[in-house]
């Protein structure tokens, strides 16, 4: 019976000892799957981020090119053509985007300070009324009125914003503090209820032209300005009200104009591009999952990511700032790669600085989920 029992414990222990080996080998080679998975994966972005870096180096390039002895950045070739300011914030924008192994040279920032001193110039001659610009006979001549002067100074603050920010820049021209100051005067004669109108002329409130104004307070919030508790304010008020007035509960879907349900379903502008705005311009929509709903019901009914030659004469490259958002990868993998070989060798209509402007930032923004997911991917074998 002892002898029995002797036999039973060595049996257990061997066991044992069995099962222990068995969990060390598995362990084992799910360290090395997981290491051999990562560098693969390292791989495999490494090789995602230098093209990105080669198409942004690219699109800098360009927009440098199409920029006039004024600093004015025009849409599409700079020996005659139009300037429209509120693409032209756009292409400056693009020149603020950077990776890690791409920072902004002093030749990009200055080329945006040029641009701010210009725009930041006729925004004064006009009295914040900024207009859209042609070059004829070497001149620069006032061409017609812009649709929008809600829209048009969110975006000039959006870029002086973003241009505070990323050159740390605290000491700013005098013309600089009064072009902003007449901006945000604008922005407040415009605003009804706790959001802009069009015009003076025009009281129709669009959601797109409420989310550039609400983007502009944002980032000009964010640059730490003197009166940063004045801009706060307008933004948290205009911010409020945006899902108070523009979202359709009973439709679950954004309004294009504050006081009318009206919506094709099949209209890819504006009626299809409102619904993922809110993801374009990064405003916190309290509800996530809505938008994210919607996004997906954009990317199935529009295929934005492959760049369709009718729409409205725009490439709608904005579009792959929604997916940067909602971390599809994919599909804005396939945007770019569509613009670049369809675009980027010509450079031909539709293709506009701005569109460039936002093939910058998307390679930026793209850059840095692959960064994440590198991190992911780390965290995972150690």
């Amino acid at each position: 019976m002892h002898e029995h029992k002797q036999n039973q414990c060595k049996r257990k222990v061997k066991n044992r000892k069995n099962v222990v080996g068995l969990i060390i080998f598995c362990i084992t080679v799910g360290i090395v799957f997981l290491y051999a998975y990562y560098q693969n994966l390292r791989k495999e972005i490494d090789a995602r981020q230098k093209w990105l870096e080669t198409v942004l180096i690219g699109e800098k390039r360009w927009i440098l090119e199409n920029q006039g002895s004024e600093g004015e950045i025009y849409m599409n070739g700079s020996e005659v053509g139009d300037v429209n300011p509120y693409f032209a914030c756009m292409a400056a924008l693009g020149l603020l985007a950077e990776t890690k192994n791409c920072p902004i040279t002093e030749t990009e920032k200055k080329a945006v300070g040029r641009y701010l001193d210009w725009h930041t110039g006729i925004l004064l001659e006009t009295d914040g009324k900024m207009g859209i610009y042609r070059k004829e006979s070497g001149k620069l001549i006032y061409k017609e009125k812009v649709d929008s002067e809600d829209g048009y100074l969110g975006m000039y603050l959006f870029l002086m914003g973003k241009y505070l920010e990323k050159t740390e820049n605290t000491d700013l021209p005098e013309y600089w503090k009064k072009g902003i100051s007449l901006a945000l005067k604008k922005i407040q004669s415009l605003m009804r209820d706790g959001i802009t109108q069009v015009s003076e002329e025009n009281t129709t409130a669009y959601l797109m032209d409420n989310l550039e104004v609400w983007k502009g307070l944002h980032e000009l919030e964010l640059a730490g300005l003197e009166d940063t508790q004045a801009i706060s304010e307008m933004r948290k008020k205009i911010q409020a009200q945006i899902e108070n007035i523009f979202w359709d509960d009973a439709n679950q879907r954004w309004r294009i104009i504050g006081n009318s349900d009206l919506y094709d379903q099949t209209e890819f502008y504006p009626d299809g591009v409102v619904q993922i705005y809110p993801l374009i311009y990064e405003f916190p929509v309290k509800e996530k999952k809505k938008q994210k709903i919607l996004y997906d019901q954009f990317t199935e009914k529009f295929q934005w990511q492959k760049l369709n030659k009718k729409r409205n004469g725009f490439l709608w490259a904005m579009t792959g700032m929604a997916a940067a958002q909602m971390g599809d990868i994919n599909n804005l993998v396939e945007l770019i790669g569509n613009y670049e070989t369809e675009y980027c060798e010509n450079r031909k209509y539709p293709l506009y600085t701005g569109e460039a402007g936002w093939i910058c930032m998307e390679c930026e923004k793209l850059y840095r989920l692959y960064e994440r997911k590198i991190k992911t991917g780390f965290i995972l074998c150690t």
